[in-house]
């Protein structure tokens, strides 16, 4: 009777990204201040380490602790299930160890005091979400990622509505400001929106004219290349007087517009130019020996396998112009700028922070997105070609 082998998914060696995403975290338990309390919003604090959470604060460093360890674990499929649960644990706890130390600090304290999360949680969340990214890719299983997710979202939502959450200094600076935030985070995507938009609609024509066309390429690779390199705030001010000329508006939405637009050339055309002149010679050839045109080779040749390149120069357009929009405030264009530059003038960090979050969780939301866009449109083949 002949034995098989059983065959075990091991790795031979230590997960190098999520050991760092757990060290990063343990690093802001135990280097760095937790939280730091305030007499009002804008004077400097006490810093408190991650003991003013008291079992809540264990508790985080022990899901730490886990996640270290399950990056040595040897069977791939084990060591992403456990990756999961404690990066899931990590997530869980953090905003209750910070509800937690918030309603303890202000206790008795004057009406004006404010807890402000500090370094060490901000990396403990970044330790986290690293680890999550990476145990995500380890699990097979979507409803377990999804099952993880939920879990997460349910333990952070019930700690803003009774784990003290609410009493940090960023929960009140987002109370105070009210319907503007909301105003604000809607001009920042329209702002976004239309610079990636007409970014798109200029940028993929120029890319498919530099690659049938050297003058073109040179010149049009050499212009948005120059055009990156400009300071966002010089470029805003180059465009005051060209704009005045020709009768348009110097500041607000319109200058802010043209300026992201800009922004936006570099990754596209680049990517859509050599997305097109990497297409394989032998496809070209079988097009033209089925008597398409040159036309009919662009759309259903040329296209279809330049596609993930082109998609991944309109995503790193997506977060670069992002970014950029903030900048678009000093212009009078909105967006979230304006909290982030009015927390700047206060010397208010939660106020900044109020305003930097969310473009940071919009440019995750992009990026994720367009990276879903990619799976749907582009074809198995081609995408494991690509990659």
């Amino acid at each position: 009777m002949t034995r098989h082998p059983v065959t075990v998914d091991r790795v031979s060696r230590v997960d190098r990204v999520s050991a760092f995403g757990a060290t990063l975290a343990l690093a802001g338990c135990f280097l760095l201040p937790f939280v730091e309390f305030r007499e009002n919003r804008i004077v400097s604090g006490e810093p408190l380490g991650i003991g003013v959470a008291d079992t809540l604060g264990v508790l985080l460093v022990v899901a730490c602790l886990a996640a270290l360890s399950a990056s040595f674990v040897r069977v791939r499929s084990r060591r992403g299930i456990m990756l999961l649960v404690s990066a899931a644990a990590m997530l869980s706890v953090l905003p209750w160890a910070l509800g937690y130390a918030a309603v303890l600090l202000q206790d008795g304290a004057v009406s004006s005091a404010r807890v402000s999360i500090s370094g060490g949680a901000w990396l403990v969340l970044a330790g986290g979400v690293v680890v999550w990214f990476e145990a995500s890719k380890q699990v097979d299983s979507v409803p377990t990622r999804l099952a993880a997710g939920l879990a997460v979202a349910a333990s952070v939502a019930a700690s803003v509505a009774f784990g003290g959450v609410a009493e940090l200094s960023l929960a009140k600076e987002y109370i105070v400001q009210g319907e503007r935030f909301w105003q604000l985070v809607g001009q920042h995507l329209v702002l976004s929106g239309a610079g990636l938009g007409f970014g798109i609609l200029i940028g993929v024509p120029l890319g498919v004219a530099a690659s049938r066309n050297r003058v073109v390429r040179n010149v049009t690779l050499n212009v948005v290349s120059i055009i990156q390199t400009v300071p966002s705030l010089a470029l805003l001010g180059l465009l005051v007087i060209p704009l005045s000329v020709i009768g348009l508006p110097g500041i607000g939405a319109v200058p802010a517009t043209i300026a992201l637009t800009l922004y936006a050339l570099l990754p596209i055309v680049r990517n859509t130019y050599v997305g097109l002149s990497g297409v394989d010679t032998g496809a070209l050839d079988a097009g033209r020996g089925m008597g398409m045109s040159r036309t009919q080779l662009l759309f259903r040749v040329e296209a279809p396998l330049a596609l993930p390149l082109v998609l991944e120069g309109i995503r790193a357009a997506a977060v670069l112009v992002i970014g950029i929009a903030a900048v678009t405030a000093f212009v009078g264009a909105g967006g979230l700028g304006v909290l982030v530059f009015l927390g700047w003038g206060q010397q208010a960090d939660d106020l900044t922070m109020l305003g930097a979050l969310p473009m940071v969780v919009l440019a995750v939301l992009a990026d994720a997105g367009i990276r879903g866009l990619s799976r749907v449109t582009v074809s198995p083949g081609i995408r494991g070609e690509a990659a």
